[in-house]
């Protein structure tokens, strides 16, 4: 198969489930990224990292354009996300400097079972049906939350929605809410990322090479275009669906994600 067309067929696909779940994309892009460049032999002494970087980038237009439609339809929490933001600029540092520390396999480990864990938790979650509304808990961790979020997504070239989401939704937000300010919040996580290693890099002797040494520039400008336009449908999509149906949909993809990590 043509190799750009598995750029389109990533960034569709990424984007689309991004932007109805609330995810960047970024779990669909890192694992076909690495399938295409290993087949193809690209970037071959830095594959992984190669994966990472391109796929943070396109979650960055990913998570960008999935949050824009979540906001016309009024379903993004800004004061959720204005309250993120100082945990994910922090987060974001210690992610790039963790990932020069820990193995690969170690965070995928911890990463992958997080994500089992949290996914049987939705599914098996009970929901007072003679009272649907959830009552909202204060975010009593929310700054070490983001930390957390921003530094392990970071790490593995993702938006966070995996673990914002139901972080949100646990708090007493509903899972469009969640979905939605989980997305808005994916755009700084990929952003900070970037920006965060090329100033480093900069200033310091600390990185011989930068984040944009890795990126495949032609598959960040494919897999934009597409996921641009998918993640902006799914992101609709998730207005119209059915709260329930969203959540267990969210919380199989979890599960498959967190088995994928550990296997992959």
């Amino acid at each position: 198969m043509n190799i750009y067309l598995l750029y389109v067929i990533c960034g569709s696909l990424g984007g689309f489930l991004g932007g109805l779940l609330g995810l960047g994309g970024g779990i669909v892009f890192v694992p076909m990224l690495f399938f295409i460049f290993n087949n193809y032999d690209i970037n071959s002494a830095h594959m992984m990292q190669s994966a990472v970087s391109t796929s943070l980038a396109c979650v960055v237009i990913s998570s960008m354009s999935a949050a824009i439609k979540h906001n016309k339809n009024k379903l993004v929490n800004w004061d959720i996300f204005y309250k993120m933001l100082p945990g994910i600029t922090i987060g974001s540092l210690l992610g790039v400097i963790l990932i020069t520390v820990l193995s690969s396999g170690t965070i995928k480990l911890y990463y992958g079972l997080l994500l089992i864990l949290i996914s049987l938790y939705l599914i098996f979650e009970k929901v007072d049906k003679k009272n649907s509304i959830v009552s909202k808990k204060e975010y009593k961790l929310i700054n070490i939350f983001s930390i957390f979020t921003s530094s392990i997504s970071t790490m593995l070239g993702v938006g966070g929605g995996t673990l914002t989401t139901p972080y949100f939704k646990y708090h007493g937000e509903s899972m469009k809410k969640s979905i939605a300010t989980a997305a808005a919040c994916g755009v700084p996580i990929a952003l900070l990322g970037i920006v965060i290693t090329f100033i480093i890099s900069k200033v310091t002797t600390i990185f011989s090479v930068t984040i944009f040494d890795f990126i495949n520039f032609d598959a960040f400008i494919i897999i934009s275009i597409s996921t641009l336009i998918f993640s902006y449908i799914g992101a609709g999509i998730t207005f119209m669906t059915n709260t329930s149906t969203l959540k267990y949909f969210f919380s199989l993809m979890l599960l498959i994600t967190g088995f994928t990590i550990l296997i992959f």
